[in-house]
Order: structure tokens, then C-alpha cells, then sequence
């Protein structure tokens, strides 16, 4: 009855508009009202959720990545991408990609990138004849990087959360990133050349090195920190702390940064940072409720006793991870289902690392789906045309998205590969 008035509860609030912190809360509340778990259960639960030194990395990370953006790097990341792929069949288009990928490396968030990028990416591809709503779309589906190339929030989120290593996720982020940006800038030029869009001009090899070596601070961001993650100079909370230095140093050498621009970004970092850790600590609670029930291991050896086993299990998760990113915020169902699904996947010899780069992947897709989808709006907003205008012209994206996601689903190898190489045993 306990367990039936949790998921009642929540469902009704959720029903009803709540926000998911304020439903899984109340949840558990009517959980422990009929059960005979003393109340402060409640309180100390969620208080030790959010003790663990890891989880200070997040705010780093977060304000590392909004010091990145108010100090005017985006114009650097374009240009130097611009030097570098603009000749390309389809131009801009594929500049989008590039500089999504590298300012994946610098705010480690979608939103971030949508929203910073997004406004020089829309505007430089409308100025040289593209559609609004294609330019929309290239912006808002390449903004899916975000979370999978290191350094990432939500990886450092799931690692606390499991106890997993934050290193090998952010390795594990590498090569899906990366397939991520290649199989989308293959259907650009498809399209393009389809279209017959002619190639621009060919920049020589000194303009690009150049454009290289004047923005090679920025570049630089993800490689000082997955380098000092990788070879244990640095732990995910001291790396957090590097990127904000780091990221400080950069914006101060480039002379794009204020005193009085300190204070909003403070803010903003607060706000995020607040936002998450109270989610956390509300499904903290919802979540060890699920786990003492047993449900996971309940669900888990349901699929070995059906013999339907990790295949099914794992299209199982991206199914329901891809309907679930569609109404609710990605950081919500990142923190509600991880234990109830890593609960599922150790028992059938599934690795955490593997889960995570392939919950996170699923997640993302959840950014650029309506009726949600959080980067389409941004970039509907910046460029200034209907919503569904953006949303049907964002759908052929979801083709290389979901290609990559069935390669990192049933290849693990793609994941696995560089942590096992860097980082061997530990």
C-alpha cells in the first residue's frame, strides 16, 4: 500500500503541472506516512545525498561554463571553425557542428551551447542565404554534444550518483561525441550537395594555423581538464576548480571580461546549480524508497527469467528514456531512473560506464523533441520564426542522432575502448 501511494501521488502531482522535485517529495512524504519508516528518514536522507565532496564539482563545472560564455569565447570557437570547415560542402552548416563540438568541451551543457552559439550560428547562416528554420535546426541538434563530450554536468551527476568513475564516463563521452558531429555533418553535405550549394572558397593552410593559434586558449579548455582527470594530477571536484581558473585566465588574457560582469554570472551559476541539487536531493529519497522495495532486482530478474536478455533490455531503455525526454527535463529522469535501471544492469553483466554514455545520449535527444524540447525553443526564440517551423525542420537531424545512439547501444566497445586505454585498472 506504501509503495502504491508513493508512485500515486507522484503521478497525480505530476499530472497536475508540479515541478518532478515537488511531486517525487511529496511522493515520499505519503510513502512514510503509511509506512513504519520514522520521518527523519526524510530529512536525513536527502541531507547525506548531497554531502558527498563530488557533487562540488557541478557548480564548478557550471560556472566555469558560464564564465566561458560571458567572456566572449563563442566568437573565437566560430571563427576558428569557420577557418577550418567553412569550405566545405554546406559552409556554415558544418561550422555550426565543429563549433558545437568544441564549446562542448568548454560548458559540458546543451542549453549553454544553444543558447551562446546559437545567436552568431543563426545569424552568420541567414546572412549568407540559409533558411531560418534550417539554420534552427543545425543549431539546436548539434547543441546535443553538449552532454556527451567532456567535460560534461550530467556525467559528473550520474558518476556521484552510482559511484562511478567520472574519468572513464568523460572518456566514455569521447568517441559518441564525436560520431555525433561526423554523422551529421555527412547528412549536411548530402543535403547540400543534393541541393547542388556550392563550396566556398578554400582558406590556406597559414589562415587556419593562424586562426589556430590565435584561439588555441579557448581549444584548450577540454584537454587541461580531461588531461589532469585522466592523469590523476586532478580529482572531478579539483577539475572543476581548474576549469574555472582556467576559464577566468582565458577571458582575462582575451580582455572580454569585467568586474561588473561578475556578479550576473555568479548569479546565474547560483540559480542552475540550485536548481539541480534540489531535484537531487528530493529524488534522493524517491529513489532509495524504489531501491528498498527491490523493484530493480524485481525487474531484473524478470528479464533472465523471460530470456529476453541485454539486447532487448538496452532497446527497453532507449524506448522509454526517448518518450520520457519528450515531457520531462533531461536532469529529472537522469536522477529518477539511474538507480532503478543500474540496479537492473549490473545483474545482467551490463557496464555502468556503458549505461551512462547511453542514458545521456538518450537524454539529449529529449532537448530537441517536442512538446519539451528546451534547445528548440532557445533557438525558435533567436531565430525568430514559428515553433513548429523549427521543430519540423530539426526531424531529418534525429536520423544521425539515433544511428549513433544504436552504435553506442550495442557497441561498447565505442564507449569502453579509450578508458580501458588511458586508464587501464583504476
Amino acid at each position: 500500500m506504501a509503495l502504491t501511494a508513493l508512485f500515486v501521488v507522484f503521478l497525480s502531482f505530476m499530472v497536475l503541472g508540479a515541478p518532478v522535485a515537488i511531486a517525487m517529495g511529496l511522493g515520499s512524504m505519503a510513502y512514510l506516512m503509511i509506512s513504519d519508516i520514522p520521518a527523519t528518514v526524510l530529512i536525513l536522507n536527502m541531507v547525506d545525498s548531497l554531502g558527498g565532496i563530488t557533487l562540488l564539482a557541478i557548480p564548478f563545472f557550471v560556472l566555469a561554463g558560464e564564465i566561458m560564455n560571458a567572456g566572449g569565447i563563442t566568437k573565437r570557437i566560430f571563427s576558428f571553425a569557420d577557418h577550418l570547415v567553412g569550405h566545405v560542402r554546406g559552409g556554415l552548416a558544418h561550422v555550426n557542428i565543429v563549433s558545437s563540438l568544441f564549446f562542448a568541451g568548454i560548458s559540458g551543457s546543451a542549453v549553454a551551447d544553444a543558447a551562446g552559439l546559437g545567436r552568431i550560428e543563426i545569424r552568420a547562416m541567414v546572412d549568407a542565404g540559409y533558411s531560418r528554420p534550417f539554420s534552427a535546426a543545425v543549431t539546436a541538434a548539434s547543441s546535443c554534444i553538449g552532454p556527451i563530450i567532456p567535460p560534461s554536468i550530467l556525467m559528473v551527476l550520474y558518476g556521484t550518483m552510482t559511484d562511478v568513475s567520472i574519468a572513464g564516463l568523460f572518456l566514455g563521452g569521447l568517441i559518441p561525441g564525436l560520431l555525433l558531429g561526423a554523422f551529421m555533418m555527412v547528412y549536411v553535405w548530402v543535403v547540400a550537395k543534393r541541393e547542388q550549394v556550392p563550396p566556398r572558397p578554400r582558406p590556406s593552410l597559414g589562415q587556419i594555423g593562424r586562426s589556430f593559434v590565435a584561439n588555441l586558449l579557448p581549444l584548450g579548455t577540454p584537454v587541461v581538464v580531461l588531461a589532469g582527470l585522466v592523469f590523476g594530477i586532478v580529482t572531478p571536484t579539483e577539475a572543476g576548480v581548474l576549469a574555472i581558473v582556467y576559464a577566468l585566465a582565458v577571458a582575462t588574457v582575451h580582455g572580454e571580461i569585467g568586474w561588473r560582469r561578475i556578479g550576473p554570472i555568479l548569479e546565474e551559476a547560483l540559480i542552475t546549480t540550485t536548481q539541480i541539487m534540489f531535484i537531487l536531493a528530493c529524488s534522493a529519497l524517491f529513489g532509495w524508497l524504489v531501491t528498498t522495495e527491490q523493484i530493480p532486482e524485481q525487474l531484473a530478474a524478470w528479464f533472465r527469467e523471460t530470456g529476453l536478455g541485454t539486447w532487448v533490455f538496452l532497446a527497453g531503455v532507449n524506448v522509454i528514456l526517448l518518450f520520457l525526454g519528450t515531457f520531462m527535463s533531461l536532469t529529472s529522469i537522469l536522477i529518477i531512473f539511474t538507480p532503478t535501471l543500474l540496479g537492473m544492469a549490473l545483474p545482467m553483466g551490463i557496464d555502468p560506464v556503458h549505461l551512462g554514455v547511453v542514458v545521456i545520449l538518450n537524454l539529449t535527444v529529449g532537448l530537441i523533441t517536442p512538446p519539451l524540447g528546451w534547445c528548440l525553443y532557445i533557438v525558435t526564440e533567436i531565430a525568430e520564426i514559428r515553433f513548429v517551423d523549427t521543430a519540423r525542420a530539426v526531424l531529418p537531424f534525429l536520423i544521425p542522432i539515433v544511428l549513433v545512439l544504436l552504435i553506442v547501444t550495442y557497441v561498447p566497445w565505442v564507449v569502453l575502448w579509450p578508458g580501458e586505454l588511458f586508464l587501464g585498472g583504476r
